[in-house]
């Protein structure tokens, strides 16, 4: 399969292309080497001035490379198990920008990502009849070994730019990745807790007050066993998600105990589309704790011989 000349494009594993060019096959990338001569003059004419550096959809790794320290940034990892609710916090966050409701640290002012969170917000939305709202659809595990990646940024009274990049990955890695951190099929999470700046782990209150919540329990254990393993003193934030069920007191208590147990600075927040603020008021109090910015320190010279010679430190004369 041919790829892109363009070390950071993956336009060939069905991204799009990274110059922004909706017809891949026109990019001179993509034909530095096969390109003839009426090629390159149909190119030519085209007027390229309307072109961008970015597709608008999700970020990979490459991308956060080149993005991520060209203003002050954080990367939250969201972690759960399969439909726990982790793609409509992401949907809800986004909705709450476009209404206008700003955070405590800026308003919204930037997205390298667009195309991606139209994408996911879209089923939110009433476009006819036809097309009523509802949930996001699961995102699809894929083979990739990174998760997409959905950016935006705030910019504060005093008018800096802060990047907030928010990791998007199927519940399946982190279950497998619970098991077995060593596992192939386990990469995309082990990327996410290692490269992650803070951590939201997503608790279904549903499942967890259904059929099925001895297993639910047994699986939302073991993922914030093994972060446990790896989060050190990095900001926690358990969501308890579709917070209108109610998960017996029992269940409760022994997630709670695990999480004292293995991430003991976590907190809790819980969310419903019943309202829809605690979404953002959640991501919001996760980046006001992860936000640490940094701090000048003295330069020290360490001093590494006492002698005479070594501390002189000019031509003196006696007059």
């Amino acid at each position: 399969m041919q790829q892109c000349s363009n070390s950071n494009c993956f336009v060939h594993d069905g991204e799009a292309c990274c110059l922004g060019e909706l017809d891949h096959e026109q990019c001179p990338s993509w034909n530095s080497n096969k390109q003839n001569q009426k090629q390159s003059d149909e190119l030519a004419a085209r007027d390229i001035s309307s072109r961008v550096s970015w597709s608008s959809s999700s970020l990979g790794s490459a991308d956060l490379a080149s993005i991520y320290h060209q203003s002050p940034s954080i990367l939250i990892g969201l972690l759960g198990a399969h439909n726990t609710g982790k793609t409509t916090f992401l949907a809800a966050n986004y909705l709450q920008l476009l209404s206008g409701k700003g955070f405590s640290s800026g308003d919204f002012c930037s997205s390298f990502t667009l195309g991606a969170w139209e994408s996911v917000a879209s089923w939110a939305r009433i476009n006819n009849d036809k097309q009523l709202p509802s949930f996001p659809p699961h995102t699809p595990r894929g083979i990739d070994r990174a998760p997409g990646v959905l950016h935006f940024g705030l910019k504060s009274d005093d008018q800096k730019v802060k990047n907030i990049f928010l990791t998007d990955a199927p519940g399946e890695w982190f279950a497998k990745w619970a098991i077995n951190a060593d596992s192939s099929d386990a990469e995309g999470a082990k990327w996410t807790a290692s490269h992650s700046d803070a951590f939201l782990v997503f608790a279904d209150s549903e499942k967890l007050s259904g059929e099925n919540r001895s297993s639910a329990r047994m699986e939302l254990r073991t993922i914030i066993e093994r972060l446990g393993e790896v989060v050190g003193s990095k900001p926690v934030t358990l969501i308890w998600a579709k917070s209108e069920h109610h998960p017996k007191e029992g269940i409760k208590r022994a997630i709670k105990r695990a999480l004292e147990e293995n991430v003991p600075q976590a907190t809790e927040m819980e969310v419903s589309v019943s309202e829809p603020a605690t979404f953002q008021i959640a991501l919001d109090s996760l980046i006001k704790k992860a936000w640490h910015p940094l701090k000048g320190q003295n330069i020290v010279e360490p001093i590494l011989n006492n002698t005479p010679f070594y501390a002189f430190r000019g031509h003196h004369e006696n007059t």
